[in-house]
């Protein structure tokens, strides 16, 4: 039992875990999460999309394995904390002994012990008398520098836990130049987005303006896959993307139109009995050399040849149609002109309770203080006499020793 424990609490397991919950790390950033399998396919090819979705990267925090590999840093974490701070109120004890009955390296003279002694209390380090020997000790802090690291990690792990419980996570579809207004009255609009870059490439981005609810703070980012916008408790991702078609309905009457966009199946009507049936949108087609027409089904990128699938409506007859962007289709009083496709992105909306990022930060300044205490607060203890002196530290105090001998050198 003592050794699993060990085993468990032990430095090359903790380290194992680390380089093993980084590795799923970067897989989770590198690949995109929560994608249809087909995606997988279209992005990395056949065979890579196999090994992703076995190894279940395509939403790898969510992973059973991942879980398990947190859980387990988490416990080795908490027993090396557990079993580091009676060390380190140990190994404070034993440095204060070992200075009371430690031999003096240096030999000085009694102006110069005085001199140690005046340069010592002038900055304030501890001073202890015992057995006609002063024992100077400073940075005592610095022993507990490694509980507190150990101690962060563990916080860092349990806190970021209880944000992705906490978190208020919605996926939203907004058109470009749409606003919609989220839960504490701050505003999101998507200025653009894109499939494509210029060459063509895949380049899912969209440029995004949020405003606060009072209007004192407003910012436009562009976002892509794993780089999202950050605007205080919120963190908006480039989720999904899609593509709908496009309608102007004109009452060729009153002269009065309106655009709309086609994301699904509708009628649309003026008198419930005549109209346009949308049934779909293609992203292009294949013309054989007999004349036919061949649609294509799906792609990953920008619909190049955008074909609608309609059925006109008019006096109970219904007649199938494929239309392409500018057409013009007239049923009765009303005309229906196809416009070119709007690609819109889908949106990850994560809202983080505010406490939940204040103990964040709480965390990541915790450790920050707890490296500082292992790396530039080492304990020492001086020990000073009339005939000499000697310095004692878990580290070596070369830069001490140096600046001690120098100010004993001074005249």
């Amino acid at each position: 039992m003592k050794k699993a424990i060990a085993f468990l609490r032990s430095m090359k397991f903790g380290m194992l875990l680390l380089v093993l919950v980084i590795g799923c790390s970067l897989a989770g950033s590198l690949i995109v999460q929560q994608r249809e399998p087909m995606e997988y396919v279209n992005r990395y090819g056949s065979e890579m999309a196999q090994v992703i979705l076995f190894l279940q990267f395509d939403d790898v925090f969510s992973a059973p394995y991942f879980i398990v590999l947190m859980a387990a840093l988490c416990l080795n974490l908490t027993l090396c904390s557990l079993v580091r701070l009676p060390r380190v109120m140990k190994a404070k004890k034993e440095l204060e002994a070992q200075a009371d009955h430690a031999m003096l390296q240096k030999e000085v003279s009694a102006a110069q012990a005085n001199k140690l002694r005046a340069y010592f209390d002038k900055r304030h380090y501890r001073r202890r008398e015992h057995a006609g020997r002063c024992v100077y000790t400073c940075n005592g802090l610095g022993y507990y520098g490694s509980f507190l690291t150990h101690l962060s990690f563990l916080l860092i792990l349990l806190v970021g836990a209880g944000a992705v419980i906490a978190a208020d996570v919605k996926d939203q579809t907004v058109m470009p130049g749409e606003t919609i207004t989220l839960s504490d009255g701050t505003r999101l609009t998507v200025d653009s987005f894109r499939i494509e870059d210029e060459t063509g490439r895949l380049d899912y981005a969209s440029i995004l303006s949020v405003e606060s609810a009072d209007a004192g703070k407003r910012i436009q980012q562009q976002i892509r896959v794993n780089e999202p916008l950050s605007f205080g408790s919120y963190k908006i991702y480039q989720q999904t993307y899609g593509t709908a078609g496009a309608v102007r309905i004109t009452n060729l009457v009153t002269g009065v139109s309106e655009e709309m966009a086609l994301t699904e199946s509708c009628f649309l009507t003026l008198d419930g009995r005549n109209g346009m049936f949308f049934n779909a949108l293609y992203p292009g087609y294949v013309t054989a050399e007999d004349g036919s027409v061949t649609l294509v089904t799906s792609t990953s990128g920008a619909y190049s040849d955008p074909v609608y699938d309609i059925i006109s409506v008019a006096d109970g007859a219904m007649t199938t149609v494929l239309a392409f962007p500018e057409e013009t289709l007239t049923i009765g009083d009303v005309s229906f002109t196809m416009l070119k496709p709007i690609s819109y992105p889908g949106l990850r909306i994560k809202h983080m309770p505010s406490v939940i990022l204040w103990l964040l930060y709480a965390t990541f300044l915790l450790m920050v203080v707890g490296l500082y205490l292992c790396f530039f607060m080492v304990p020492t203890a001086i020990v000073v006499e009339d005939t000499g002196y000697t310095v004692l530290s878990p580290k070596t105090q070369t830069g001490l020793l140096i600046e001690l001998e120098a100010l004993l050198e001074e005249e």
